[in-house]
Parts: structure tokens; C-alpha cells; sequence
């Protein structure tokens, strides 16, 4: 199973609308407990089109990952269920400020 701040690749279909598509990586925000009882992980997915919207978190040199992580795109998908590929950790401090993105958001609904 998945740990979070894992950088995976994955396919995302079948989408809809807006929502990413395709084989591509996303960061992993579950914590280690949900994802080993669950046998789930919530994912955010990453993408090179960097439209500068604010819920947007660059990547940078540390990771062989390029792009932006999309902190509105949350999925919660089985990944035993997908195919999947581990390709490397992201750094702390990049995990830290997604997670945070994503709780602030979540704080005010």
C-alpha cells in the first residue's frame, strides 16, 4: 500500500467534466492508518499546466515530478483496483503546504 507523500503514477479514468484523465501522477495525502484500514488512498493529481490558480502547489528541482499539485482535485480511489506505480517521495514541506491547502478548504465548507 501507498504511504502519504508518495508521488504515484495511476490512471485517473474514467473522468468526467473537468476532472483529470488519463495515466499521471498525483501525491499522496492519506495518512498511513487510513490507507492500511481502508485499502483507499486520497490522492491529489499532478499536472504541467501551471494556470497559476491558487489552490495550485509547484513542485520543484527535488523531485523528478514536474508540474503543479491540484489541491481542489481530491480523489479517494482503491488502488488495488488501478494500476499504479510508486516513483518517489515528495519533499516534507511541499507535503505540509498541501495538506494544509486542502484542510483550510475543507474548514470552510
Amino acid at each position: 500500500m501507498v504511504e502519504q507523500g508518495d508521488i504515484i503514477k495511476l490512471s485517473f479514468n474514467p473522468q468526467k467534466d473537468h476532472e483529470q484523465a488519463e495515466f499521471r501522477p498525483a501525491l499522496v495525502i492519506s495518512n498511513n492508518v487510513f490507507n492500511k484500514n481502508t485499502n483507499l488512498a486520497i490522492l491529489c493529481p499532478i499536472t504541467n499546466t501551471d494556470n497559476k490558480f491558487p489552490l495550485h502547489v509547484a513542485l520543484d528541482s527535488r523531485t523528478q515530478t514536474t508540474g503543479v499539485i491540484l489541491c481542489e482535485h481530491i480523489k479517494s480511489l482503491d488502488l488495488n483496483a488501478r494500476e499504479n506505480v510508486f516513483v518517489e517521495k515528495c519533499p516534507k514541506d511541499i507535503l505540509d503546504q498541501v495538506i494544509n491547502i486542502v484542510y483550510s478548504q475543507v474548514e470552510r465548507l
